[in-house]
């Protein structure tokens, strides 16, 4: 199976939506790609939907992992939605500083990122 990325531009955040499931070298190469240009996003935060997937590789979660504090040290955010359960009990076991933001939807996320800004001002 082949990963496919759909990528969307909205006001506050970098949405990537990803399908298929992530199990090639390729496909860690397409997820790092993606994770790449959204980073280079002038954007708060990156949103990443994995609804269409049913398991994460360990690439992905550490690529991931690697995101989410390359963000945050730029006080962004990367906020992932509809996780997988065994990967999402692999980020919940992570200290809460390594842990990107877990939500059940993308609409949660938009609010997560309303609650930061607000927050932040």
């Amino acid at each position: 199976m082949k990963l496919e990325i759909q990528r969307e531009e909205l006001p506050q955040a970098y949405l990537l939506i990803l399908s298929c499931l992530a199990t090639t070298t390729a496909d860690g190469d397409v997820l790092a790609r993606a994770l790449h240009r959204a980073s280079r996003a002038a954007k708060p935060a990156v949103v990443v939907d994995l609804s269409l997937l049913d398991t994460l590789s360990n690439d992905a979660i550490d690529l991931l992992l690697a995101y989410a504090f390359v963000l945050r040290a730029q006080s962004r955010q990367l906020i992932l939605c509809h996780t997988p359960q065994a990967s999402r009990h692999r980020f919940q076991c992570l200290d809460p500083d390594s842990q990107p933001v877990l939500v059940a939807s993308v609409l949660d996320a938009m609010q997560e990122i309303e609650f930061e800004a607000a927050r932040a001002s």
